[in-house]
């Protein structure tokens, strides 16, 4: 009853949902329920096929979710349109030819970072000789775009967007180059809908209603239709387009701000990295100074939950696996004397440690364990650079590092402290 009671009129639990959705799955068939509820997460059985889920983001968006009524349907859009859509199901049989599916074909905007976590999800999922079979078929092809932008191809759908493999060009008989070019001419042919929309001085958004509003970033002529002369794009949410001046420092602030309250009423993100548009090409966009610490919080809270989730997908591996090196975490912290938030990681002594890219590091030895000396990321590659192996398939990167600094090292790290 208190369960219902939470549901229905309050604020349900982790628990609360992992009993309701194993409930859902033993109605349907599903046997061999496991749950794990820090990260939530489910494996099961259902008609002979092993499955497992990550329930992160479904348990965030019912957690906000208002009242019973909104939990029922967002509930049930999950258990039918995710987790129990077999894998290709929104895909047309690879055996149709190229013709019938080109029409349907979009360019989609996403991240290196997006990409690798994709990546390292299939990998825990299938067994060693599962992933060599599969691995060729199920590569995403990419065109980059700028910094970690990357734009893939997907298949649009009534219901969803399959991104599209390898395998899928290679039954078509189509080259990745040719199926873009197609699907940048179907995204430009798609209805305008009501285009630009200032939604506050300075402040302008896409209202094209269509989920496709990032890729916009494609079709720089559709970018300065929106009257920007200096256009400075960011796409926190993979239905959000915004673009500002960047001359306009107004708009600036209210864009960023709008990505922050965005990312906190949201659990699926884009990325909150401002690109310039300068001509027809994309660069990464340096926020004047007024505005920098804003603009860097936004990117380090990025970095700082894509860290986390790569961590929690490396410490999944399996059982062989298990004495491999510790996965390092990124913390962030803001210091009294500036409104800026920054990152750090910790280089124990004697750990065998996947560090990763942070803009402080923390060297912890034995002698001293409670006087970890922090320095700036720079001083640590230049000091003890020479014990770092950037670790090969990672984004975002880490270095694997299982040597200590001696004592003339450790020595130069506390003369250029940070803090």
């Amino acid at each position: 009853m208190r369960e219902w009671i939470r549901w229905q009129f309050g604020r349900p639990t982790a628990a609360d949902v992992l009993k309701r959705l194993v409930r859902r799955l033993e109605e349907i068939g599903a046997t061999g329920t496991t749950v794990n509820e820090d990260p939530p997460e489910i494996h099961f059985t259902l008609n002979g096929v092993q499955m497992h889920s990550h329930l992160t983001h479904l348990v965030r968006d019912l957690l906000r979710a208002k009242g019973g009524r909104a939990r029922d349907i967002e509930f049930d859009r999950y258990l039918e349109g995710t987790m129990l859509r077999p894998i290709g199901a929104d895909v047309p049989e690879l055996s149709e030819d190229y013709a019938s599916v080109r029409a349907r074909l979009v360019p989609l905007l996403r991240t290196r970072a997006d990409m690798a976590k994709s990546a390292l999800d299939l990998a825990n999922a299938l067994t060693q000789d599962e992933a060599a079979l599969t691995r060729a078929s199920n590569q995403t092809p990419f065109r980059p775009l700028v910094g970690d932008y990357v734009a893939m191809l997907g298949l649009d759908t009534p219901e969803s967007t399959a991104r599209v493999a390898q395998g899928m060009l290679d039954k078509w008989g189509v080259s990745f180059d040719t199926a873009f070019d197609d699907a940048l001419d179907n995204l430009r042919g798609l209805p305008e809908d009501l285009g630009w929309q200032q939604i506050a001085p300075g402040l302008w958004q896409g209202a094209w209603n269509d989920s496709y509003e990032p890729s916009r970033l494609l079709l720089p002529d559709v970018i300065y239709r929106s009257g920007v002369a200096h256009p400075v794009a960011m796409v926190p949410l993979r239905h959000v387009l915004l673009v500002a001046d960047a001359n306009d420092i107004a708009g600036l602030a209210l864009m960023a701000a709008m990505c922050k309250q965005l990312r906190q009423e949201h659990s699926r993100w884009l990325s909150c990295r401002p690109l310039q548009l300068v001509e027809r090409a994309w660069q990464p966009f340096e926020a004047p100074e007024p505005l920098r610490p804003m603009f860097q919080e936004l990117i380090s809270v990025e970095d700082s939950e894509d860290y986390s989730a790569q961590k929690r997908l490396l410490e999944q591996r399996r059982p062989q696996e298990a004495s491999g090196p510790f996965v390092g975490a990124v913390k962030l912290v803001q210091f009294k004397d500036s409104e800026r938030v920054m990152s750090y990681s910790v280089w124990p002594d004697g750990v065998d440690t996947l560090l990763p890219l942070t803009d402080l590091v923390a060297f912890a030895s034995h002698d001293k364990p409670d006087q970890a000396v922090i320095v700036a990321w720079a001083d640590a590659v230049r000091i003890a650079g020479h014990y770092m192996q950037p670790v090969d398939g990672l984004h975002p990167p880490r270095m694997r590092v299982n040597v200590f600094p001696n004592g003339d090292e450790q020595a130069q790290l506390r003369a250029v402290k940070a803090v």
